[in-house]
């Protein structure tokens, strides 16, 4: 059913990353993350009938978000890092 929303961001040029139902979407501003955010939810809801958990959705940078226990490092290399409370997690499991 998401590949619907795959194709619409495709074809609006966005870069994402989708796993199930989570959804990451970059942009290079916050307007222009907060316009992208406003225009899926209103997509999602009107042309694929689905509920946004908007508690859950946000604009941010990258290095704020997480998607699947990873985030990226806010450096000038493309730097995938397990995120702050899966190594927390991962810490505990371990002793």
């Amino acid at each position: 059913m998401l590949h619907e929303l795959d194709e619409e961001l495709e074809a609006r040029g966005h870069r994402f990353v989708r796993y199930a139902d989570d959804v990451n979407i970059y942009v290079k501003s916050k307007r222009a993350g907060e316009r992208v955010l406003a225009s899926m939810a209103k997509y999602l809801e009107n042309r694929l009938k689905l509920r946004i958990n908007m508690r859950k959705s946000a604009c941010d940078r990258p290095w704020n978000r997480k998607i699947l226990g990873f985030t990226f490092r806010s450096n000038q290399e493309a730097t995938i890092i397990l995120a702050p409370k899966s190594q927390e997690r991962f810490k505990e499991r371990i002793k």
